[in-house]
């Protein structure tokens, strides 16, 4: 289990840098995401065949970034309580859509050296990985 000290840091980040500016940090992130994993935009068919550089002026990716920050939000205050089922909730809904649990876990993968890159110190990276560890384990 994530400790409280690592807690602090994914909440005491994500509440000063992330959630002020949920919708660019949600666009930035993806952006990111698919430019490193861009077979994995093909399974968001509502915006799958928009090129990298149009997705954040896409309505539909900007509605579905959004919702996924959104619901993150919600895990990350749950973090030391009900995280883990919040992720597990999500498995369902995933897997209709034809995104696996290896596909979450490649996002949780992928977040630590986001936040790296956008304001949280090396404690709050590696609470992020310990949290994604985590979060996978309890989707599987």
């Amino acid at each position: 289990m994530v400790s409280g000290a690592e807690v602090s840091a994914i909440q005491g980040h994500w509440n000063a840098n992330v959630k002020p500016n949920m919708q660019a940090v949600a666009n930035a992130l993806f952006v990111k995401y698919f430019t490193a994993n861009p077979a994995d935009q093909a399974l968001f068919k509502s915006f799958a065949g928009v090129g990298i550089g149009d997705l954040s002026g896409n309505a539909a990716f900007n509605k579905q970034t959004l919702a996924v920050l959104t619901y993150v939000d919600k895990v990350v205050a749950g973090l030391g309580g009900n995280a883990a089922q919040l992720m597990k909730d999500q498995v369902a809904p995933h897997k209709a859509r034809n995104i696996s649990v290896d596909t979450i876990k490649k996002m949780f993968d992928f977040l630590p050296g986001f936040i790296g890159q956008n304001g949280g110190d090396g404690a709050c990276v590696a609470a992020w990985k310990a949290a994604g560890t985590e979060l996978v384990a309890a989707m599987r």
